[in-house]
C-alpha cells in the first residue's frame, strides 16, 4: 500500500515538472520576440519614393548597367551655337504665296460640247416652239456672237435656217454640229449626213446612193469594163459593172443590193441645183 502511494506521488511530481518546463520555454520565446522587435530596422528593404507625376522619373540602373555606362551629357553653354543651315533644304514657301489662284473657265474657253446652257437659250427655244423662226434665229445668232453657244444652240439655228429655206446658212451650222457635237455620236452622224445631202443638192448631184457615171471610184479592169466596189459594212462588199449606172444600190442589212433605176434622179445622176428659197429637198 505504501509502495502504491509512493508511485502516485512520483507521477504527480513528474507531471508538474514537465508543465513548468513548457511554461518556461514559452516565456523564453516571448522574451526573444520582444527583444527582436526592439532592434533597429537596418535589414528592412528600402522602397524608393516616387516623385509627383509632373516631375522626371528617376533612372534605376538595370542588371547590365555596370557593363555599358551612358556617356555624360555636356550641359549647353550660355551662348547657343548657330545651326549650320547650308545642308538643309530650302524652307517651303507659304501655301498662300506659292499656290497660283485657280481661275474658273469661262464658257467661251470650254469645248463646245461641255458648255452649259447659255443665257437667253430658253427664250430663243420658246420662240422656236411658237414657230417664230426668224425671231428665234436672231436670238440664237445673238448667243453665238457672245462666244458662249453650246451644241444645242447651233443645232437649233440650223433647223431655223432649214425651215426658212436658207440652205447656204443651214449647211454651215450642220457641219459645225458634225464637227463639235462630241457629246453624241448619233447627233454628229445625222448632222454630217444632212450637211452632205445639202451640199450635194446645191451642187446639182443626186444625193441618193445610185451609181453615177462620173464617180471617181470606177476602176478599169482587164476585161475592158469599169467596175466599182460598193461596201456598206465590213462583212460584205460587191463589185458592180458600169452597165448598172443610174441604178439605186440599197443597203439591206449591210449588203449592197441593186433596186433598179434611181427614183430621185431617174438614172441621170443629176438634179436641179438647190438654191436658197427653193422648195425643201428630200433629205
Amino acid at each position: 500500500m505504501r509502495l502504491g502511494h509512493l508511485s502516485f506521488v512520483l507521477c504527480c511530481s513528474l507531471a508538474l515538472s514537465v508543465n513548468a518546463g513548457i511554461a518556461n520555454d514559452s516565456k523564453t520565446a516571448k522574451r526573444s520576440k520582444d527583444a527582436e522587435s526592439k532592434k533597429p530596422n537596418a535589414e528592412q528593404p528600402l522602397v524608393p519614393t516616387l516623385p509627383p507625376p509632373t516631375a522626371e522619373w528617376p533612372d534605376f540602373p538595370g542588371p547590365d548597367a555596370s557593363k555599358s555606362k551612358p556617356e555624360p551629357v555636356t550641359p549647353p553653354s550660355s551662348v547657343p551655337e548657330t545651326p549650320d543651315t547650308s545642308a538643309l533644304p530650302p524652307a517651303p514657301a507659304s501655301v498662300e504665296a506659292s499656290a497660283a489662284p485657280v481661275q474658273e473657265q469661262t464658257p467661251a474657253q470650254m469645248e463646245p460640247h461641255k458648255r452649259p446652257v447659255p443665257a437667253g437659250y430658253d427664250a430663243a427655244a420658246e420662240l422656236y416652239k411658237q414657230k417664230k423662226f426668224p425671231q428665234a434665229a436672231k436670238a440664237f445668232e445673238a448667243i453665238i456672237q457672245k462666244g458662249a453657244a453650246n451644241v444645242d444652240t447651233h443645232l437649233s439655228l440650223a433647223y431655223c435656217y432649214l425651215v426658212q429655206r436658207l440652205y447656204s446658212k443651214a449647211v454651215k451650222e450642220f457641219e459645225w454640229v458634225a464637227k463639235y457635237g462630241k457629246n453624241s455620236m448619233t447627233l454628229q452622224s445625222q448632222a454630217g449626213r444632212t450637211a452632205i445631202s445639202l451640199r450635194t443638192y446645191m451642187a446639182g448631184v443626186c444625193p441618193a446612193p445610185c451609181l453615177k457615171a462620173n464617180d471617181p471610184r470606177w476602176t478599169l479592169k482587164a476585161d475592158g469594163k469599169r467596175w466599182i466596189k460598193v461596201q456598206y459594212s465590213s462583212k460584205s462588199a460587191r463589185l458592180i459593172s458600169e452597165y448598172h449606172v443610174g441604178e439605186y444600190v440599197a443597203n439591206i442589212n449591210g449588203d449592197p443590193v441593186l433596186k433598179g433605176t434611181c427614183p430621185v434622179c431617174g438614172g441621170t445622176g443629176q438634179v436641179a441645183r438647190l438654191k436658197d428659197g427653193d422648195p425643201p429637198p428630200r433629205l
